[in-house]
C-alpha cells in the first residue's frame, strides 16, 4: 500500500530522530548507539499510524526495547544480535476464550524479528533494512492470560545480501513458561527510488 504524503513525512520524521541519551541508556547490551537506535526507530515505524495501526490497542504500541547485544557468531567473520523487548498483555489482545490471540503473538514477532534484522544490518556496515517476510513459522507452546509480562528473546541466525532469518522465543514472565517459539525468513527487496533521495 503507498503512502500518503502525510505518512510519507512521519517515515522520515522517524528515520532522522536522534533519540535522546536517556532512552538509550536505558537500553543493556553491548551493541553501539547507532545499533540500538535502529531498533528503536523501526519498531516506531511500525507504529507511526497510530492509533490506527494493527493491534495498536492490543499493546503493540508498548512494546519496550531492553537489549540489544552483539556476539561472535558460529562462523569466522559472522555476528549474532540479540534484541530482547517486553511488554505486558492487556484486555484488547484476548481472543473468545480469554487468552491471548495467536494473531497478537505473531505480530508481535513480526516487529521484533524485523527490527533484530534491520539492526544487524546497520551493525554490518548495511543500511539497516530488515527486507520482507517470506515466513514465520511459529508453535505456541502455552497460552497468556491477560495481564502477563512478554519477554520476546530474538536472536539472529543470518542477514546475507539476499536472505534474512531470526529466531524468536516469547516468554511469559508472570506464569514463568514459554509462550511461542517462531523462525523467521525473509528477503532483502530492491530499493524504491524514494529511497535514494533520503
Amino acid at each position: 500500500m503507498p503512502l500518503d504524503s502525510a505518512g510519507h513525512a512521519r517515515y522520515l520524521a522517524i528515520l532522522h530522530a536522534t533519540y535522546p541519551d536517556a532512552t538509550l541508556a536505558r537500553i543493556q547490551g553491548n551493541a553501539p548507539r547507532a545499533v540500538k537506535e535502529l531498533a528503536l526507530k523501526c519498531l516506531d515505524i511500525y507504529h507511526a499510524p497510530a492509533p490506527s495501526c494493527f493491534a495498536a490497542d492490543a499493546g503493540t504500541l508498548r512494546t519496550a526495547v531492553t537489549e540489544v547485544s552483539l556476539d561472535p557468531g558460529p562462523l569466522e567473520d559472522t555476528r549474532v544480535l540479540t534484541l530482547v523487548c517486553e511488554l505486558e498483555v492487556t484486555d484488547a489482545s484476548l481472543d473468545s476464550r480469554d487468552v491471548v490471540a495467536n494473531a497478537f503473538i505473531v505480530t508481535i514477532i513480526d516487529e521484533c524479528v524485523s527490527a533484530a534484522v534491520a539492526a544487524l544490518d546497520r551493525a554490518q556496515g548495511g543500511p539497516g533494512t530488515s527486507g520482507v517476510t517470506l515466513s514465520i513459522t511459529t508453535v505456541f507452546h502455552n497460552p497468556v492470560l491477560t495481564g502477563s509480562t512478554l519477554r520476546l528473546v530474538n536472536r539472529t541466525l543470518e542477514v546475507a545480501a539476499e536472505t534474512t532469518s531470526c529466531r524468536c522465543e516469547v516468554w511469559d514472565l508472570t506464569q514463568r513458561r514459554l509462550a511461542a517459539s517462531a523462525v523467521f525468513a525473509g528477503m532483502q527487496s530492491s530499493p524504491p527510488k524514494s529511497l535514494a533521495r533520503l
